[in-house]
C-alpha cells in the first residue's frame, strides 16, 4: 500500500513533466525512424490542432506523423483529433485502410471499426484479428496507442515494411475498434492541457459497456445486455465474422483468430498487465494466450518501453516494474460477468481467442496539471507491444501438446447439465428479472433462454486432441464387474464425483486404494476429495471440508521447487473461474475442497498448496503408488444462478491446467503389480 501511494503521488506530480525533445533520440526502435527534430516543439504556433495532429498533407507535426509520439503532443487525443487524423491516414493509405462505423452511440457519435488490411488480396482469403480500444472511456491508453499502431502499420517509415506487419496485412483484416466515444467526448476540453481528466468511464446511456455483452454462464441482470447501441454494434460485428463451423486450425475457417481488448487500471508500479481471459478453452486455446502473454514482456525492449520507464524510474526511484500477467482475478482480484473480451472468446458464437490488458495509471481521474506525455508514451510503446506480439502468433500460430506421463484414464460421469431435464433451465432462471434488458428482452415478451447441454465430462474429450497419450474413459460399472480394467493405468482421474454411477460406494473405495497400493497414481479432485476417507488411513470424513470462495484457487508456497509446482507461470493462483459454469462473480459461491493440513501430512501427505490454510494441493505415499489431490479444477456447472444465454463446459485456467499435468507425471514402476481383484 505505500508504493503504491508512492506511485500515485508520483504521477500526480513528478510524472507530468514535459520531457525535452532531445529526449526522444535515446528511445529504440520505433522513434529512431521518425523525421529528424529541430529541438523546437511545433505546437502552440496555430500549425495543427490539439494534439497536435495532422488534419491534411500540408500540415505541420513536431516529428512528421499523422499522431505524433506522446512526448512531442501537447494534449491527449480528442474525438475530433483522432477523427481528422484517422481519415487522412485512410486518404494516404486506401488500399490499406478502411474506415467503417458500427452505429452509433448512445449520444450519436460514430463507433469506429478501424480496418487495416491488404485490400489487393480477396477478403474471402483471410481470418479476423480483433483490438477493442478504451471501451472505458476514463482509460485512454488502448485509444492513444491504437491510433499510433495503426499509422505505424501503414507507413514504410514505421513498420509497414516489416515481415509480420506484411503477412498480417495479407492474411487478415485487423479491426481496431473504438467503442465507447461518448466516454472519450466527455473529456474533451479542446485547447485545454487537461483533456481526458473528465472522461467518463460508461457511455451516455449510463452503462458500463464492458457488462453489456452476452457471455455464456452467470449473468448479472442488471448489467442492461445488449441494451445500448454501442454492445450491440460490436455483438453484430461479432457475429458478422464468426465462422463456427470450422475448427480453430481448419485452413478453411475464415471467421475471429486472435484479439486484445486494451484498458487502463490505476496508479500500480508495473507498466503493464496482462489478464488471461478464462472461459472453456481447450487446451491449446489455453496455452496460446499464455504464449501471448509471455511474449510481451520481450516486446516491450523491443517497442520502447523500456527506454521510457528507464526515464520513469529515475523520477520514481526505481519503483516500476515492466510486466507481469495472471488471470483477471490474479491481477484485479475479481471476476466479471458480460465482458466484451469474454463474449469475443464464446465457444460456439464468436469462437475468438482473445487477451487483456491493463496498462498503469490509465485509468482517470487523475487530475493532472499538465499532459503527461512520459506517462502516455508508455501507454503507446505497451499498446505497441502488446498488438504486434499478437501479429506475430497470429502470422506464426505456435502450437503445443499436453504431455501425460504414463497411460491415464478418467472416470466418466454420463450426468449432463442441461434445460431440456425435469428442472429445466434451473432455479436460476425461473422467471426473467425485470431489470434484464438483454436482446429483446423488455420490448418483446418472447425473449428465450439460451439452450445448453454441458458437463465437466468435455474438458477430457478436449484434452485429448493435444494430449501425448489421450485419457481413457472408465465407467465405475464396468471396472466393478470387470477390475482387470485397470490393468497397466498408470494414473486414475477421479474429478468432482467421487463414484458417478453404481451404488456399492465401499467396493469402489476397494478397487481404487488396491489400485494405488499395487503402485497406480490416483488423482483426486473438487468434491470427490469425500472418497478419501474409505481410501487413506488417518483421515476422516470430518476432516474433508469444502470452503466457498471466489474463485477456484491454490495458495502456493515461496518454495515451489516440488514437482508438483513445476512449470507454474505468470500470477499462478486461480484454478477455474465461476462465469463460465454459472456461478456469480464476487458471491463466495465457488466449491474449493480442502482436507485438515495436520491430517494429511499425519497421513504422510506432503502439502504443495492450501486453500484457506488447508491443504488444496499435494500428495501423499499409499503402498506402491500415490494420491494426488487438487480441491479446486472441474466442478460440474451450476444452474441456481441466471444464465439466460446457457452454460460451458469447465473454465480451467492455464494453471489448473499445469496442476493436472503435474500431477499426472507417474508411472507405475511396480514391475510385477497384479491387477485389483474384486473384493466381493
Amino acid at each position: 500500500m505505500r508504493l503504491r501511494r508512492f506511485f500515485a503521488a508520483a504521477l500526480a506530480g513528478v510524472l507530468v513533466a514535459t520531457i525535452a525533445p532531445a529526449a526522444i533520440g535515446a528511445l529504440p526502435i520505433v522513434r529512431d525512424t521518425l523525421a529528424p527534430n529541430t529541438g523546437t516543439p511545433l505546437w502552440g504556433v496555430g500549425l495543427a490542432r490539439g494534439g497536435p495532429v495532422k488534419c491534411a498533407a500540408a500540415d505541420l507535426t513536431p516529428d512528421g506523423r499523422v499522431f505524433p509520439e506522446p512526448q512531442l503532443s501537447a494534449t491527449f487525443l480528442t474525438f475530433s483529433d483522432f477523427e481528422c487524423g484517422i481519415f487522412l491516414l485512410e486518404d494516404q493509405h486506401r488500399d490499406r485502410i478502411n474506415i467503417e462505423t458500427l452505429g452509433h452511440s448512445a449520444s450519436g457519435h460514430p463507433i469506429y471499426d478501424i480496418e487495416l488490411t491488404n485490400e489487393n488480396i480477396p477478403e474471402s482469403d483471410k481470418r479476423h484479428l480483433f483490438i477493442l480500444n478504451s471501451i472505458h472511456g476514463n482509460e485512454p491508453a488502448g485509444r492513444e496507442g491504437a491510433a499510433r499502431v495503426m499509422e505505424d502499420m501503414v507507413d514504410a517509415r514505421f513498420m509497414a515494411t516489416q515481415g509480420f506487419i506484411q503477412k498480417t496485412m495479407d492474411r487478415f483484416i485487423v479491426h481496431f475498434t473504438f467503442g465507447n466515444p461518448d466516454g472519450w467526448v466527455n473529456g474533451d476540453f479542446y485547447g485545454r492541457n487537461d483533456a481526458g481528466v473528465s472522461t467518463t468511464r460508461a457511455n451516455n446511456g449510463g452503462r458500463d459497456l464492458n457488462r453489456n455483452f452476452p457471455v455464456q454462464g452467470f449473468l448479472r441482470s442488471a448489467n442492461g445486455t445488449l441494451d445500448q447501441p454501442e454492445g450491440q454494434g460490436i455483438r453484430d460485428l461479432f457475429l458478422e465474422h464468426a465462422d463456427t463451423q470450422h475448427a480453430t486450425d481448419d485452413p478453411d475457417n475464415r471467421g475471429w483468430y486472435l484479439g486484445t481488448d486494451n484498458h487502463g487500471q490505476g496508479a500500480k508500479p508495473v507498466a503493464a498487465s496482462g489478464l488471461q481471459i478464462v472461459g472453456q478453452f481447450d487446451y491449446q486455446k489455453s496455452e496460446r494466450l499464455a504464449h501471448f502473454a509471455d511474449g510481451i514482456e520481450g516486446a516491450m525492449a523491443e517497442y520502447g518501453v523500456l527506454g521510457v520507464l528507464q526515464q520513469l524510474n529515475t523520477l520514481t526511484d526505481g519503483q516500476v516494474r515492466p510486466y507481469e500477467w495472471g488471470t483477471l482475478y490474479d491481477i484485479l482480484g475479481y471476476s466479471a460477468s458480460g465482458s466484451g473480451i469474454d463474449y469475443y472468446n464464446t465457444p460456439g458464437v464468436v469462437e475468438g481467442t482473445g487477451f487483456a490488458t491493463e496498462m498503469t495509471a490509465s485509468n482517470n481521474p487523475y487530475n493532472f496539471a499538465s499532459y503527461p506525455n512520459l506517462l502516455n508514451q508508455m501507454w503507446v510503446d505497451s499498446a505497441r507491444a502488446i498488438n504486434y506480439t499478437m501479429m506475430r502468433d497470429a502470422v506464426d500460430p505456435p502450437s503445443f501438446t499436453y504431455e501425460v506421463g504414463g497411460k491415464a484414464a478418467y472416470v466418466y460421469d454420463p450426468a449432463v447439465v442441461t434445460d431440456k431435464d425435469a428442472n429445466g433451465f434451473g432455479s436460476g432462471n425461473d422467471t426473467i428479472p425485470t431489470q434484464f434488458t438483454g436482446d429483446d428482452a423488455g420490448v418483446d415478451s418472447n425473449f428465450k433462454f439460451g439452450s445448453y447441454e454441458v458437463s465437466r465430462m468435455k474438458f477430457f474429450e478436449d484434452l485429448n486432441k493435444y494430449a501425448t497419450q489421450p485419457l481413457q474413459a472408465l465407467r465405475v460399472p464396468e471396472v466393478l464387474a470387470d477390475p482387470t480394467l485397470l490393468n497397466g493405468l498408470d494414473s486414475i482421474v477421479l474429478a468432482d464425483n467421487d463414484m458417478p454411477e453404481g451404488t456399492d460406494r465401499s467396493a469402489w473405495a476397494a478397487l481404487l486404494k488396491g489400485f494405488v497400493e499395487n503402485g497406480g497414481n490416483l488423482v483426486v479432485t473438487d468434491a470427490a476429495a469425500q472418497i478419501l476417507d474409505e481410501i487413506v488411513p488417518g483421515i476422516s470424513s470430518e476432516q474433508i471440508t469444502k470452503q466457498k470462495s471466489n474463485v477456484g484457487y491454490v495458495d502456493f508456497p515461496a518454495d515451489r521447487s516440488h514437482p508438483l509446482n513445476a512449470n507454474l507461470r505468470g500470477i499462478a493462483s486461480q484454478t477455474y473461474d465461476v462465469i463460465p459454469i454459472g456461478i456469480p462473480d464476487g458471491a463466495g459461491e465457488a466449491p474449493n475442497w480442502r482436507v485438515a493440513k495436520t491430517a494429511w501430512e499425519a497421513a504422510g501427505g506432503t502439502t504443495t498448496g492450501t486453500t484457506g490454510g488447508q491443504t488444496s494441493y499435494g500428495e501423499l505415499t499409499l503402498g506402491e503408488g500415490r494420491i494426488r489431490f487438487l480441491g479446486a479444477l472441474l466442478p460440474q456447472p451450476s444452474e441456481a444462478f441466471f444464465h439466460p444465454y446457457g452454460l460451458q463446459n469447465y473454465a480451467v485456467t492455464y494453471t489448473g491446467y499445469t496442476l493436472l499435468q503435474n500431477m499426472l507425471q507417474w508411472t507405475n514402476t511396480a514391475s510385477t503389480a497384479p491387477a485389483p481383484t474384486d473384493p466381493q
